[in-house]
Formats: C-alpha cells, structure tokens, sequence
C-alpha cells in the first residue's frame, strides 16, 4: 500500500475551512510578491503599485498583469496541487486528470458555451438595473464594479499579437484551471461531503465562485455560469469539462475587446440578449444551449452517473 495522505483522515469540513485559510494565506503572500516583482522589474514604488491605478500607463499596466498572473498562480494552482498531496498522496489524482474527456462532449461544449453568450448577457442586463437597499452600500458597490470593469478594460485592450497571447494566458488559461480546480475540483467535493446532496452542493460553490469576484451587479451571471460548470464536473465526471468551459467563456471575451482594440469589432457580443435586441434572444439562447446540454449528457454518459462527483466522494 503507498503512503497515507498527510491529512487524509480530516472530515470534510474540517479539509473545507483548511482550504479556505490556506487559500487566504498563499493569496496575499503571492499577491505581495506579485507586487514586489513587478515594482522591481518596472520601476515603480511598492505604495504606487498597490494604489496607483494608472491603468492610462502602459508600464502599470504590464506591471498589474505580472501581479495577475502570479497571485492567479499561487491562489489558485499552487494550493490545488498541495491540496492534492495533503489530501490523496500526491499532486495530481485528487482532482482525477486521468479522466478521459471525449472529442464530441468537447465540442458540444465550446457549442453550447457559445450559444448560452446572449442569456447571460440577459442576465447580466437584470443583474445590473437591481438595486441595494442601502443607498450608501449601492453607491459603494457600483464604484467596485466599475473600477473591476476599468481593470478589465485595461487588462485586455491590445493592438498586438503577443498582447492577445499573454491575455489568453491570464485570463483564459490560469484563470480557468486554477478557478476550476479549486471550486469545482475541490470546494465541490469537499461541500458534497458536507451537505451529502450533490445539487446542494453545486448551487453552494456556484454561490462561492460568484460572490469570490466581489461584485454584486455581475453576480447572477456568473451564479449562471458557476451552475452550469458544477454541473459539468458532476455528469462529465472529468475536470477537463468545466476547465474547457470556462477557457472558452473568458477566451471568447479576451478575442471580443482584442478586436474592439483594433476597431474592427463593434458591441454586438455585450449587446446580444439585451434589450435592444429583445429578451426574446436570450430565451432561445437558452433553449439552443439547452439542446446542446441534454446532447452532451447523452454523449457522456451522464444517465448512468453513478458517483456524484468524479473521483472519490469526501466521507466523515
């Protein structure tokens, strides 16, 4: 027999708030030294890189996306590999890589995370018209928001190729392993053996993995999106699914303001399935992804799930 995890004989709940400590502890280390670095290599004072905001400043602004990038890193996927280890015994098969993700589920993804753009962005119209009760809390709240969609503008606006690529790194790779391995291939397990309900423990991280980007007026649609990528995790049985989803949902994104940059894309991917398009769009959008939904779950076999979640299940 190989050697016992280290923590292996932890409940569920107690590997939960361990998860969430450490998580906490690695993310502030590596965001400082994110900042530390990128104030080294671009000549800024370590006050300025934390408070600046300069995002006009093409120098600030690579400086941030090395910040970016290493806190994704060590908030993310460094934690998930130690986890790995702590838990099962060694970096990897926790979260079940060897899981085969088959060529047509792949494709029927990247078909449905395509067709779901204009429901979403529905979503993101209602999210955005609610208000705070507390009018002090609102005001607060949507300055958060439009300084997080200031970030984003500035993160991926680009003329050149290496710009689109290093984008596509950040966001579209690191986030969408790091994010899933940790909501979908660990805080989902570790819930599910908490609450013993695989629903329940699919809408409690999406619950997580939306409120995790702070912002209230972009919640729903991505308490959307984390449904959809838990529900990946437990009827594709493999982690690749909801990796590959959420690639293609933060690619398509990257892609849109990279040719916007160039100006030769207009505003019709943030426009379709808002009102001047007519709510209608977004009820198809939904029926269309739908279709391909119940297609894939066929595909994968997903009607004879046995296990809740792939991999083991987390028991007390």
């Amino acid at each position: 027999m190989g050697k016992r995890a280290l923590l292996a004989g932890l409940r569920p709940a107690e590997k939960f708030l361990f998860t969430v400590v450490i998580l906490f502890i690695l993310g502030l280390v590596f965001q400082f030294l994110g900042a530390f670095l990128a104030a080294w290599i671009y000549g800024f004072g370590i006050s300025e890189i934390l408070t600046l905001g300069a995002f006009d400043d093409p120098r600030y602004v690579a400086a941030s996306k090395l910040i970016q990038i290493l806190g994704a890193i060590g908030t993310f996927i460094i934690p998930a590999l130690l986890f790995s280890y702590l838990f099962e015994g060694d970096i990897f098969s926790y979260y079940q890589f060897r899981n085969p993700a088959k060529s047509i589920p792949m494709l029927l993804i990247i078909a449905m995370m395509i067709a779901v753009i204009p429901f979403i962005n529905y979503l993101a119209e209602i999210n955005l018209k609610l208000e705070f009760p507390i009018r002090a809390v609102d005001r607060f709240l949507r300055s958060l928001e439009h300084e997080a969609e200031e970030v984003m503008r500035a993160f991926t606006t680009t003329r050149t190729v290496g710009g689109l690529l290093v984008n596509l790194l950040m966001i579209g790779v690191i986030a969408a392993v790091g994010e899933e391995l940790i909501f979908r291939g660990l805080l989902q397990r570790l819930m599910y053996g908490m609450v013993k309900n695989v629903h329940v423990a699919v809408l409690i991280t999406a619950i997580l993995f939306s409120a995790f980007h702070f912002q209230f007026f972009s919640f729903l649609p991505r308490f959307v999106l984390g449904l959809i990528l838990g529900y990946l995790m437990y009827y594709g049985r493999s982690i690749w699914y909801p990796i590959l989803a959420h690639f293609v949902n933060n690619t398509m994104g990257v892609i849109y303001y990279y040719f916007y940059s160039r100006g030769s894309a207009d505003d019709m991917l943030e426009e379709i399935g808002t009102s001047s398009l007519m709510p209608m769009a977004a009820v198809i959008s939904l029926f269309v992804f739908a279709f391909f939904f119940v297609v894939w779950y066929y595909q994968t076999g997903g009607f004879t799930t046995r296990s809740p979640l792939s991999g083991e299940i987390e028991k007390d």
